[in-house]
């Protein structure tokens, strides 16, 4: 069956022109009173959470996001236009309010409100719309999504988004119509860096911090952008640290480094039946590096009736591996 999607020639002007001039009397009429059929609220408890609503032609939305607000720039809007709409286009207008009064309800439905945007359901399948919380919202408009004003007072008190017949004469299967709508928070492109250094930072023991190169002061939680970064901890008196850490959107990553002494540190590997000294001291073989301290130091192994002694020269912040490997040859003769 072939769908029309606009009224006959002969009608539209005079739809056109009803539309206009009401159109233009309510788009200028800025503080208004005015009655809704339903009050429809879309609360979200979750920052990636989705709430479908339907919503009636001369029904309202009441928008509240959660009370961290850390990661969301606005809200996203997807309208599925009804047909009766797309036949009739322009003949239904939403509209964007702040400072409404009284404090929006299910129960209540008439309001008072300052508009500060007005636009017309166009004739297409779908609408997509955007609800910023500041004016740094990076989404920008585009063929397919209108961004809408920044509402004052949205984060706290909510945004309030009401639709209304525009155009007299249409039949009553339009005032009828439905609006399927989906909502969902708009994360900013963020995360966090939860970061614990052990020990803290002291008179006597300083380090500093760098993330991308950058020094950090307030580490403890660090927004970041989405994406790879690169944590270095510098300091005098602790080996330097180097880590790489990912950053995904809206979630903390914890990130905790146990920072060592710039002593020297001596790893030993031997088999396990070895006698080991150190500067003339036996000690037991263990699978840790051993703090040691800078300059010459000697190291024996007895191993049977074998003795092997190894002189090491050690500078602070440096690790050393003595690594006693034991072999044995096979050689052929005729």
């Amino acid at each position: 069956m072939t769908k029309h999607f606009f009224k006959p020639h002969f009608l539209r002007p005079k739809k056109i022109f009803l539309f206009s001039t009401f159109f233009s009397c309510i788009f200028f009429a800025h503080g208004e009173n005015f009655r809704v059929h339903k009050l429809i609220p879309v609360a979200f408890s979750d920052i990636k959470e989705t709430v479908s609503v339907e919503s009636g032609i001369n029904d309202a939305l009441y928008i509240t996001l959660p009370d961290d607000l850390t990661y969301i720039s606005g809200v996203e809007l997807n309208f599925k236009i009804p047909e009766e709409i797309i036949t009739w286009r322009d003949s239904v207008a939403y509209m964007l309010y702040e400072d409404i009064s009284p404090a929006p309800e299910e129960a209540k439905l008439s309001y008072s409100g300052e508009r500060v945007h007005v636009a017309t359901v166009p004739g297409n399948f779908s609408l997509k719309l955007y609800i910023p919380l500041s004016s740094d919202f990076a989404i920008k408009d585009s063929p397919y999504s209108s961004k809408l004003p920044v509402p004052s007072d949205f984060g706290k008190k909510g945004a309030y988004l009401r639709f209304m017949m525009v155009m007299k004469g249409v039949p009553e299967s339009l005032e009828n119509s439905i609006l399927e709508i989906t909502a969902k928070p708009v994360l900013k492109n963020l995360g966090a860096l939860e970061l614990s250094v052990h020990p803290a930072s002291s008179e006597d023991k300083k380090y500093s911090i760098y993330i991308d190169d950058l020094p950090v002061q307030d580490y403890a939680h660090k927004s970041l952008s989405v994406g790879e970064h690169h944590l270095s901890i510098v300091s005098d008196s602790y080996r330097n640290e180097l880590r790489t850490f990912i950053i995904e959107q809206a979630k903390t990553t914890s990130l905790v480094v146990n920072l060592r002494g710039i002593e020297p540190l001596l790893k030993i590997i031997s088999p396990k039946n070895a006698v080991i000294y150190l500067d003339d001291e036996q000690i037991q073989l263990i699978q840790e590096a051993i703090v040691t301290s800078q300059g010459e130091h000697v190291i024996k192994f007895i191993l049977g009736d074998y003795e092997i002694t190894k002189s090491v020269s050690v500078q602070n912040g440096k690790s050393y591996t003595i690594n006693l490997n034991v072999d044995a040859s096979i050689t052929e003769e005729d």
